[in-house]
């Protein structure tokens, strides 16, 4: 039988800014360490993130081999170097990003491969050759209760809710502005609720240049742990993405149970059409229609968000923490 020993696991961050590559860390890092397990995060400067909780150490990359790692994880392509050159056991890049070229990282045979969903898995193996272990997931569960949903009323307000990180255009933001004005346009008493933690000036300057038509909110700086909060406060979710690798919005969404419109960047592991979620292009018209189903149809409503939360609890982040200690567990096999 092994034993099983206690794990020294680090990460290689750029920076501590609010982004879902970087809390994905932040989580798994507090799981491993309630697990019995040390996690160090390294940065170029140590600093501890104002946003989070988190549980375990931060030291600065200076500091990388003064630990004998177990095993170390980075996502970033400028890290690459201090992984090659750091004296870990286990050396793993956690596909975060759908552009990366992987081919640069392939050729480093001590590299391991590691992806945070079906979707950037799938890419690893078709383009690049690559079986990544399937790290899937996560979501903290224990932070998102179910919302009771009711059914619309003719001629009564409701609220369509959207990821507000407009300077990003790949989020898709401004394709569920424009379904909403549509729907405006059409008699309908749509609200638009948005929210963002800006983590550059750039982000900060497109919300504060933001207009529409549509009455809305744009929450910002709302603690991440209580997202739940703003989530209640919708009545639909809709996430037209492109080149995500995870759709963190989309899971917490459905974990306080909004039914949700999205698109399959980011989905392939959550968003099954008609089963637990509506699934669309990136086109404010196929949103409208989408959202005009749903306001008419509550049983379908109530189908989705239960198959929804019923989907993602495999996806639990204390569930991927556990199954990737057991993967460390063991050596590399060559």
């Amino acid at each position: 039988m092994d034993v099983l020993k206690k794990l020294q696991i680090g990460v290689l961050l750029p920076h501590v800014k609010l982004y879902g590559g970087i809390k994905r860390f932040f989580e798994l890092g507090n799981q491993f360490v309630d697990l019995g397990h040390e996690f160090t995060a390294f940065t170029s400067t140590g600093e501890r993130p104002t946003w989070f909780n988190f549980k375990g150490e931060f030291k600065p990359t200076s500091e990388l081999n003064t630990k004998q790692l177990d095993a170390v994880f980075f996502t970033e392509l400028s890290l690459l170097d201090e992984i090659v050159n750091s004296n870990a056991k286990r050396k793993i890049y956690y596909i975060v990003n759908p552009s990366v070229n992987l081919s640069k990282i392939k050729k480093h045979k001590q590299i391991e491969f590691f992806a945070n969903s079906s979707n950037l898995l799938q890419r690893a193996k078709k383009k690049f050759g690559i079986d990544a272990f399937p790290a899937l997931g996560g979501v903290n569960l224990k932070n998102f209760s179910i919302k009771q949903i009711k059914p619309i009323v003719p001629n009564e307000p409701f609220t369509v809710m959207a990821y507000g990180r407009i300077a990003e255009g790949r989020k898709g933001t401004m394709y569920v502005v424009r379904a909403c004005e549509r729907l405006q346009e059409k008699g309908y008493k749509v609200k638009l609720l948005l929210f963002d933690t800006p983590v550059t000036e750039k982000i900060q300057k497109a919300i504060d240049e933001f207009k529409t038509t549509v009455p809305f909110e744009f929450i910002l700086n709302h603690p991440v742990d209580q997202n739940v909060q703003i989530y209640h406060k919708a009545d639909f979710f809709v996430a037209p993405e492109k080149k995500t690798g995870y759709a963190n919005t989309v899971v917490e969404a459905m974990a306080s149970g909004i039914p949700v419109i999205a698109t399959s960047s980011g989905t392939k592991d959550l968003l099954f059409h008609n089963e637990t979620g509506l699934l669309i292009t990136r086109n404010s018209y196929r949103i409208c229609e989408a959202i005009n189903k749903l306001i008419f149809d509550y049983n379908l409503c109530l189908e989705l968000t239960a198959k929804a939360r019923k989907n993602i609890e495999p996806l639990d982040w204390s569930l991927l923490a556990t199954r990737i200690i057991e993967n460390l567990q063991h050596p590399k096999k060559d």
